[in-house]
């Protein structure tokens, strides 16, 4: 586990104060871009994946992505 993953781990248990405990991944965006991709397999079959990708550098991604969590 890289420490992308485990800062959006951190992110995830203090908003909803529970560890997730599913798949997670972040991988960098392809050649040309700064961001990140985000994928957490939620093991819902309604709702089985979560993608969020931004073209930010890691510590705007880290507060996208809580954003895009608060709103989802």
């Amino acid at each position: 586990m890289n420490n992308m993953e485990k800062a959006i781990l951190n992110i995830i248990e203090k908003r909803y104060k529970r560890k997730y405990t599913g798949d997670i991944k972040v991988t960098k965006l392809g050649k040309g871009w700064a961001g990140y991709k985000l994928v957490l397999d939620l093991g819902n079959p309604d709702k089985r994946l979560i993608q969020i990708s931004a073209d930010l550098e890691a510590e705007d991604f880290l507060k996208f992505v809580e954003q895009e969590l608060i709103s989802r």
